[in-house]
């Protein structure tokens, strides 16, 4: 069917479900990240840890642009906004490189630095979607639920990756079924 002989109401569908999935692309990402990272903390601990400190960044970019729609009209409360997400992230940031500072590695093997890394950036997730995003709050439950599954159910990677696409499953049919109801 071309777009000349569609309905308007089928135009307007259509337009829905990009817009949904556009929004939703960014969280599909983390939480493929977030189920790559969860298996190889089990793995390859190692690396792991290290690139958990740099998909920390990407949790924060999400996070912010997730609320951006609700941080006000003006340049103003823009700027605040801005503000408290550079410095609600920046102290996740430092509390997790303290955790490598000094001697503080020494208590911990590799894979329990991931999985330290991996709860706080889960709780960090968590607590900015309560106040920001509700998707960021699922996220971080997500991350949290998953890596309590990696350390508990060791080498089930495929369960964890089950659960994710059944979490992102529900997120999109919750944001669907939210547009339809608007």
């Amino acid at each position: 069917m071309s777009e000349a002989l569609m309905t308007e109401d089928q135009q307007a569908n259509k337009a829905s479900w990009i817009k949904v999935l556009f929004v939703s692309l960014p969280y599909l990402a983390l939480y493929i990240a977030s189920i790559v990272l969860t298996a190889m903390t089990d793995a390859d601990p190692e690396r792991a840890t290290e690139l958990w400190k740099l998909f920390m960044p990407f949790v924060a970019l999400v996070s912010l642009i997730g609320g951006w729609h609700g941080s006000g009209e003006g340049t103003r409360e823009k700027a605040v906004y801005i503000g408290k997400q550079v410095l609600y992230w920046g102290a996740v940031l430092v509390v997790i490189n303290l955790l490598f500072m000094g001697d503080t590695p020494h208590f911990l093997n590799a894979e329990s630095q991931g999985f330290v890394v991996a709860y706080v950036l889960g709780l960090s997730a968590l607590l900015s979607g309560i106040y920001i995003d509700w998707k960021m709050s699922v996220f971080g439950a997500f991350l949290i639920l998953s890596t309590i599954g990696i350390a508990f159910l060791d080498d089930n990677a495929m369960l964890i990756s089950v659960g994710g696409v059944a979490v992102a499953g529900i997120a999109v049919t919750l944001m669907l079924r939210r547009r339809k109801d608007t």
